[in-house]
């Protein structure tokens, strides 16, 4: 993997793991543009209500839970055609509470 490329995206993972402290809502700053590519996303979920939504994503999801355990996990993959900002994830029913990003590599 070639250097730069890496810092850029742990540079990425830093940020999304600063979002943890942010509500949902306060999330408006999208980090610097990032290369094209295609991208794993993968997150946690703190479950809240019987039906949550995960939107913002080209995966859009939706988790039905019955109490049982209150986080869940999500993962899609996105491709990005042009240098591209982090999507605005978007949560109803629940709390964002980690994103990681990773850059898929077919070489």
């Amino acid at each position: 993997m070639d250097r730069r490329l890496f810092l850029k995206l742990t540079g990425i993972a830093a940020v999304a793991g600063a979002f943890d402290v942010l509500p949902v809502a306060a999330q408006s700053a999208p980090p610097a543009l990032q290369a094209p590519g295609m991208y794993q996303f993968t997150g946690r979920v703190r479950l809240q209500e019987p039906v949550v939504e995960i939107s913002g994503l080209t995966n859009a999801q939706q988790i039905s839970w019955s109490g049982v355990s209150p986080m869940a996990g999500f993962t899609s993959v996105e491709y990005f055609d042009k240098p591209w900002r982090m999507p605005r994830i978007r949560v109803s029913g629940g709390q964002l509470q980690e994103v990681m990003v990773v850059p898929i590599d077919f070489g």
